[in-house]
């Protein structure tokens, strides 16, 4: 069967590369009830060099980065392209623009999915670029959801964690327990119907099971069902 060849940007980070790498075969071999695998490209690329960019607010350089990476994927050709993290979306309109394949964008699948399972208030858990950065809050409005974020301090402890912990592959049980207290602070006073998982290293922490009374967005796997519905458009 005929299908667009992806072009993935991972790296940023290695872990959460390797679940999207299984998950888009298994999903593949789903769909088509097939012994067969599929063909896409990942470029890997470096996340220090493109959080320094974020780091230092340089939102040009950062464009311009990622457009030359996406660049070298078309040239391999990749007919579409997504990138495997929800920190970049922050210039995912500006690289949209700067690009000539079309993106998949994680925020934009994630707030469709969220607006399917009737949720109006969801929590916003990331990096602390994703959680201050307001694309969420602001692609929620066009789908009539809230996004609401932590704590300034809550916000400071997820991140630290994030790239302390999670980057690195560290499961820490004591983490867990204080994420999930986050969460059901968020829930009483903020009365979160559901919780993002806006960092794709999060799953490594955090599931469905760890909740019985709102609803986890796990937003890699999400991504990934948009990735497999592009790569069979016809």
């Amino acid at each position: 069967m005929k299908y667009k060849i992806l072009g993935l940007i991972g790296g940023i980070g290695p872990e959460s590369t390797i679940d999207y790498y299984i998950m888009i075969i298994k999903r593949f071999r789903e769909r088509l009830s097939t012994n067969d695998y599929p063909h896409f490209l990942i470029n890997n690329i470096n996340m220090t060099e493109m959080l320094s960019y974020i780091k230092k607010n340089e939102l040009k350089a950062l464009v311009d980065f990622l457009a030359k990476e996406i660049k070298q994927l078309a040239d391999a050709g990749a007919d579409f392209a997504a990138l495997a993290s929800n920190t970049p979306h922050i210039v995912f309109n500006e690289l949209q623009e700067k690009v000539n394949i079309p993106l998949i964008s994680i925020v934009e699948e994630t707030c469709k999915e969220i607006r399917k399972n009737s949720i109006e208030k969801a929590g916003l858990f990331g990096t602390l670029s994703t959680m201050d950065g307001g694309f969420y809050q602001k692609k929620g409005e066009e789908y009539a959801i809230i996004v609401i974020a932590p704590s300034k301090d809550e916000k400071e402890f997820i991140n630290k964690k994030y790239f302390e912990e999670l980057v690195l592959g560290i499961n820490n049980p004591a983490t867990k327990e204080e994420l999930k207290s986050i969460v059901y602070k968020m829930k009483v006073n903020n009365g979160i119907q559901g919780l993002i998982l806006g960092g794709t290293e999060l799953p490594l922490i955090l599931n469905q099971e760890d909740f019985s009374d709102i609803i986890i967005f796990n937003t890699a796997q999400i991504h990934v069902n948009g990735i497999l519905g592009k790569m069979f458009e016809s």
